[in-house]
């Protein structure tokens, strides 16, 4: 499993690939959200920005869910962990939002040409309307993860 692990500051993009060379690190400014926003990108629509404490971050693709490390040591059993949480009440409704295609998960602060394809996580979305929601959950062992899921709508 990868994970990434952005700066101190803590925000995430999820880029469209063509965009990546023109992403200047700004335009996520108006995303401030403890968990989850977005923002919209000329010609290329709305895109989630992961945000709150600089947490190391990994996207489990055929469970469309980003998964940041809260408190954790280690990511043994993870992909079971997140299957169970999926039946739980506990999942907050965060927006609504259009996405398809080719994208890079990587840290908002770094200007596009200067980010490494080891700092990004490559990561494809069916073209669809998904709900976005957001879940702080305890996995096994006293780790604590933070979710954010793409459930097709």
């Amino acid at each position: 499993m990868k994970w990434i692990d952005g700066t101190d500051f803590g925000y995430y993009v999820l880029c469209p690939e063509p965009y990546v060379a023109a992403w200047d690190g700004s335009e996520f400014m108006d995303a401030f959200e403890d968990y989850v926003g977005r923002v919209t990108l000329a010609g290329l629509g709305d895109v989630p920005v992961l945000g709150g404490e600089a947490l190391p971050v990994t996207y489990l693709d055929h469970r469309m869910t980003f998964v940041r490390k809260y408190a954790a040591e280690d990511d043994g059993g993870l992909e079971h962990a997140v299957d169970q949480a999926t039946g739980s009440d506990g999942w907050t409704d965060a927006f609504e939002i259009s996405l398809g295609g080719s994208y890079r998960l990587m840290d908002c602060m770094v200007a596009g040409g200067d980010v490494a394809e080891s700092d990004t996580i490559r990561v494809h979305i069916p073209e669809g309307r998904y709900l976005v929601r957001s879940l702080f959950f305890e996995a096994f062992s006293g780790d604590q993860f933070l979710l954010e899921r793409l459930v097709g709508i």
